[in-house]
């Protein structure tokens, strides 16, 4: 006998038989499945929301400045996130002069990292409005004191300019860590001059500019402590460690030497659980001669 149901009709796993049996019908989905389906598409389009938003309170650092070039590492040690504490930007006058801000909040929430958007975004608006360096400083720490989740926030940041000849670049530091200079292969440690970070005491920043001298394709990498305060077998990386272990690379590339710097520093920290703080490293430089 012919069976006057379809194999498709048949649900999987019940013998075929001919007869009067009725077609299986698909059973309709429960209110606690829908329930869950929604909840779970809400999740979802909320998370896509949120990275969309944190993405665009990213600063781009494309190859927009005129004979300008950046490289750049940015990690937030918080899972499932693309803001930290840490901040930073890089912008172009029309003067030529390439201006450069990196900072670090204390702390590692999502209110930290509002405020570091709060301070970046400050920062460029100052630049653009034509305010020197020390005058950013003081509206940054007026900006920090009154957006703080509380009174023990506080930030560390340098600032850099870098005049179109190419032949210097100034430098104003509120608590930060130095930085590194490239020059033909070799690599130095240098400390601006020094200041009190910014919230702890305020109005009593101290901060002062500082010039240091380039020569044709010397560069500098700017950094976040997160970067060398991992816990190594020798002891805690810190700043010598740092140091001498981006001689390893100095023959490295811009983009190449950042990566490597990272890698080698996560590497060391690993059997003690690696890098544990927010990282941020920039790499800049000019590459073009000096100008007269």
């Amino acid at each position: 006998m012919i069976s006057p149901f379809r194999p498709s009709d048949v649900p999987d796993g019940e013998p075929r038989r001919g007869g009067t049996e009725p077609a299986a019908r698909p059973r309709a989905a429960s209110p606690l499945y829908r329930d869950l389906a929604m909840l779970l598409l809400a999740q979802q389009e909320r998370a896509w929301d949120s990275a969309l938003l944190e993405r665009g309170l990213l600063p781009g650092l494309g190859p927009r400045h005129d004979g300008f070039a950046t490289a750049f590492h940015y990690a937030p040690c918080r899972p499932h996130t693309l803001l930290s504490g840490d901040f930073y930007d890089v912008t172009q006058t029309e003067d030529s002069t390439v201006h450069v801000i990196m900072g670090d909040v204390s702390g590692h929430g999502a209110a930290e990292a509002a405020l570091a958007v709060h301070l970046r975004l400050s920062w460029r608006a100052a630049v653009l409005c034509g305010q020197t360096q020390l005058e950013r400083l003081h509206l940054l720490e007026k900006v920090l004191v009154a957006e703080r989740p509380d009174e023990e926030t506080y930030a560390t940041l340098v600032c850099l300019e870098f005049p179109a000849h190419g032949r210097s670049v100034r430098m104003v530091s509120a608590g930060h860590p130095g930085l590194l200079h490239r020059r033909k292969g070799e690599i130095g440690w240098v400390e601006p001059a020094g200041g009190i970070a910014l919230g702890l005491f305020p109005g009593h920043g101290g901060w002062s500019q500082s010039d240091f001298a380039l020569g044709y394709r010397d560069s500098v990498v700017l950094f976040t402590d997160g970067l060398y305060e991992g816990r190594t077998v020798s002891g805690r990386l810190g700043e010598q460690g740092l140091l001498r272990l981006a001689t390893r690379y100095a023959h490295l590339p811009y983009q190449n030497f950042v990566d490597a710097l990272v890698r080698g520093a996560a590497l060391l920290t690993e059997p003690f659980g690696g890098l544990a703080d927010d990282v941020t490293v920039l790499h800049l430089g000019w590459n073009r001669p000096p100008r007269a």
